[in-house]
């Protein structure tokens, strides 16, 4: 969702999502883009060049 324009403003040619490009995601733990930027949310997963480097599970809220 960012990538792509800030790839732009620092002048690399190499990022966004197409074939032979690193594959460089985070996954958020948000409903949407937006709430994802406006708020903190928690990270579920993380990839550097397609290895998977971070990995933390969603909270679970269990009944007393």
């Amino acid at each position: 969702m960012l990538t792509e324009r800030s790839a732009r403003l620092m002048n690399l040619s190499d990022y966004g999502i197409a074939v032979g490009n690193p594959a460089d995601i985070v996954i958020f733990d948000a409903a949407t883009p937006e709430q994802a930027v406006a708020e903190v949310k928690s990270i579920l997963a993380a990839f550097k060049r397609g290895v998977l480097t971070v990995t933390r599970p969603a909270a679970i809220l269990h009944r007393p």
